[in-house]
This record gives C-alpha cells, sequence and structure tokens, in this order.
C-alpha cells in the first residue's frame, strides 16, 4: 500500500476523532490539551529531562513556565498534576534561585537588591500555599474540618486520603509548601503553629515512599530537627542520621541532602570539620546526570557557605 492510499484511507478515521471531540458539548478542548501537555511534560522529565537540561538556562525557563502554568490554570483549575507542578515549581524557583540570589546579594552587602529577591520570594510561596489548599481541598471535602478539629484528626485525614506509594509526592509537596510558606511568613510564632501540620504531611510521604526525589522528605524533616532549639523538642544529632538516611538512597549522588547537613546539622552541632567535608565533597564530586540541575545549585550554595565559616562557628 503506498503513502498516498494510507493517507486517504487514514481521512475518515481522522475525521471521525475530530467530529466527536467538536460534538461533545461539555468537552473542554483547552483542557484535554493542557491535561495532555501537563502529563506528557511530567514524563519527560521525570525520565529524561535533568540529563538534557542546561542548569543556567532552568531559572529563567522555570520562571516563565509559572507564568504559563497561571494561565493554564484558569481552564483547568482542578487538575492535580498541574496544580502539584505549579506548587513544586514555585517552591523551587524561589528557593534554588531567588533566594539564592538574595544570599549572594547579602554577601555582597547588597541589602536592599537581598529584600527585593526575598520578597519575591514569599510572594510565590504564598502562593503555593493557597494552592495547595485547594488541591487537597479537591483530594476530599473535608480538609478544612479536619484542620479545625486538631492534630489527630488531621492526622487521620491525611492516612484516609493518602494510603498508596502514588500518593507520597502529592503530600510531600503539600508539606513543603506549609513549610517554607510558615518559615518565611512574617507572622513568627503566630505561624508556627502549623508546623506539626506540614511535619506530618512530610512523615506521611515518607512512609509511603522514603526515596522520592532524593530523599527530599527525610531530609526535609532531618532539617526541621536541626533547625529547631533542642529546648523546643529539635535534636541535631537525630536530623543528622535522617539526612543520612535520604544521602543513601541515591548513594550521596544527590548533594543538596549534603549541603543541607552541613549548613543545619553541623552548624547546630558547631562541628566545624564536618561542615566543612561535606561541604568540599560536594565541590570536588563530579556530575550526577540524574541529579545535574539541584547539584549544580547546591555546589554553588556549598561554595557561598564555605565563603561564611567563619561567621558560623563560634571557635
Amino acid at each position: 500500500m503506498s503513502a498516498l492510499q494510507l493517507r486517504i484511507e487514514a481521512v475518515p478515521q481522522v475525521a471521525a476523532l475530530v467530529l466527536a471531540l467538536f460534538s461533545c458539548g461539555a468537552c473542554n478542548l483547552t483542557g484535554i490539551t493542557i491535561k495532555a501537555t501537563v502529563d506528557g511534560t511530567r514524563e519527560f522529565t521525570q525520565a529524561k529531562g535533568s540529563e538534557f537540561a542546561n542548569p543556567e538556562l532552568v531559572g529563567p525557563v522555570l520562571a516563565a513556565g509559572l507564568v504559563t502554568a497561571e494561565g493554564a490554570l484558569y481552564y483547568v483549575p482542578d487538575y492535580e498534576p498541574l496544580l502539584l507542578g505549579t506548587i513544586f515549581n514555585n517552591i523551587a524557583y524561589g528557593n534554588g534561585w531567588l533566594q539564592a540570589a538574595a544570599h549572594d546579594a547579602e554577601l555582597q552587602g547588597n541589602y536592599d537588591a537581598a529584600e527585593h529577591y526575598n520578597a519575591r520570594a514569599g510572594l510565590l510561596y504564598a502562593r503555593a500555599l493557597m494552592l495547595t489548599k485547594r488541591m487537597l481541598r479537591l483530594r476530599d471535602a473535608g480538609y478544612d474540618r479536619a484542620m479545625a478539629n486538631g492534630m489527630q484528626a488531621f492526622k487521620d485525614w491525611v492516612d484516609d486520603n493518602f494510603y498508596e506509594k502514588e500518593d507520597a509526592e502529592t503530600i510531600l509537596t503539600a508539606g513543603l509548601a506549609f513549610l517554607i510558606a510558615m518559615s518565611e511568613s512574617e507572622e513568627g510564632l503566630a505561624a508556627a503553629v502549623d508546623r506539626p501540620y506540614a511535619t506530618y504531611m512530610i512523615e506521611r510521604s515518607v512512609e509511603l515512599d522514603p526515596t522520592l526525589q532524593g530523599g527530599l522528605g527525610l531530609t526535609t524533616l532531618g532539617t526541621i530537627w536541626c533547625t529547631v532549639p533542642p529546648m523546643l523538642g529539635g535534636n541535631p544529632n537525630f536530623g543528622h542520621e535522617l539526612i543520612q538516611r535520604a544521602m543513601a538512597t541515591t548513594n550521596r549522588t544527590s548533594h543538596g541532602a549534603l549541603v543541607t547537613a552541613a549548613e543545619r546539622c553541623a552548624v547546630a552541632l558547631q562541628d566545624r570539620k564536618l561542615f566543612y567535608d561535606l561541604l568540599m565533597e560536594v565541590i570536588q564530586a563530579g556530575d550526577v546526570p540524574k541529579y545535574r540541575i539541584t547539584n549544580k545549585l547546591a555546589r554553588k550554595k556549598a561554595e557561598r557557605l564555605l565563603k561564611q565559616i567563619g561567621e558560623l562557628f563560634y571557635d
């Protein structure tokens, strides 16, 4: 059969498909297209995206993608994969690029620029939290009631609605959004009441899949234990153990965990040698295609932290 015959015979099938799409009065064609694009992009990113992306280009692309995602949410406001990606990207761009730029500006003594970058990051975190609450309400209408009825009611709600390995990403992202919005909030202790809720969501994600995103849940829990003062229940030794478990999930190839252990746990323990050794391990490490983007960011942060070693340790 010739190529021309194949094209001619395909016409009725194509026409039938187009007719079916446009004759479905309830169908949202734009929404269908957006959902297919989101799903395809997620599959590519998870499989190959980090191998081919140039880390130097990711920041501007991520920023532009946030604008595109907001436009897409206008048409499909209730599509969880789109919500999930938008929430995570708000957090990632705010933390990995804007707050990194703020730290660099502080080191250079440009405090106005640092304040500007931090303010922009705060807006992204607030947006991430708002979208997170929408996403959780879509999972189950009982979300607000669970939040209002105290910690045990909330734990029961989380357990009832997130119980499969595939749920780990959603509840981890939700916990991160709560945690980072709380930590950057100007309300201080008033915002800190959300910490147990954020912590439990992350703990639940670890129960479901501790290896997710290079052990990000374990690293985050370790950060909490290392950052909270011991008088308020913190324990930097235990926090370091959790982050070491995260490192083991990737055989120490995801370097963000090492930088976090240095910045949070080694400083809390006032262990200068641990701090130096972890950061030098990151700086001297070779390329890991799977974690190329995040490792690039980790290396830049490691270099920045080493410059601050005299400020972070007392001896």
